[in-house]
């Protein structure tokens, strides 16, 4: 995943392979049944933080490779080539 995402991200190449949003729709089933059999999945949770911040950042129609964006974000820096 990372030889073919790597470059798209230096690139600055967000365009959907798999989009944000049905990343949080999928996360959101995962966390709802998880919650109604009374499981618990902490880092299911984080990472629905992370891409439901990346769509208020308005992220929710790019790639999940777009997750580079929130830690750009957090470390207030860009990455490039």
């Amino acid at each position: 995943v990372l030889d073919a995402k790597a470059p798209m991200v230096m690139d600055r190449n967000f365009k959907p392979g798999f989009r944000i949003d049905l990343h949080i729709k999928d996360l959101a089933n995962a966390l709802d049944t998880s919650h109604g059999v009374g499981a618990q999945l902490p880092l299911t949770a984080a990472v629905m933080e992370m891409m439901q911040a990346l769509r208020a950042d308005g992220h929710g129609n790019d790639d999940h490779s777009a997750l580079a964006c929130y830690y750009e974000k957090l470390a207030k820096v860009e990455v490039t080539r």
